[in-house]
């Protein structure tokens, strides 16, 4: 009996294993939790609320009629222009606002 424990003792030595482990139903009374639960939906409902955003980034895109490509304003963080245009036909631009890009403008001379 003796050396069972010993044994086990050690096992738990090697292992690198706190004496005291958290029971299995404290564990699971832990995980279901009704707040914890709560949590999971809102998240999940945080996912989904992109359909009740105000400004939608498919909003935010616009098409050139000139140079047929798809741009938009950004940030000046993100690029130094404060707009940036996207390659020619990987958007749809049905439903996009028909207004010049910055690069036309400039080169109409309007600013």
């Amino acid at each position: 009996m003796v050396l069972v424990v010993v044994l086990w003792s050690t096992y738990q030595k090697s292992l690198k294993m706190p004496k005291e482990d958290e029971h299995i139903i404290d564990w699971v009374l832990k995980k279901t939790d009704h707040k914890k639960q709560k949590e999971h939906y809102n998240f999940k409902k945080r996912a989904s609320s992109y359909d009740n955003r105000k400004i939608k980034l498919d909003d935010m895109i616009l098409y050139c009629l000139t140079c047929e490509h798809t741009w938009s304003h950004v940030p000046k963080w993100i690029d130094a222009s404060g707009w940036r245009s996207y390659p020619r036909n990987h958007i749809p631009t049905i439903g996009k606002k028909r207004i010049k890009c910055p690069l036309c403008r400039s080169k109409n001379g309007k600013p």
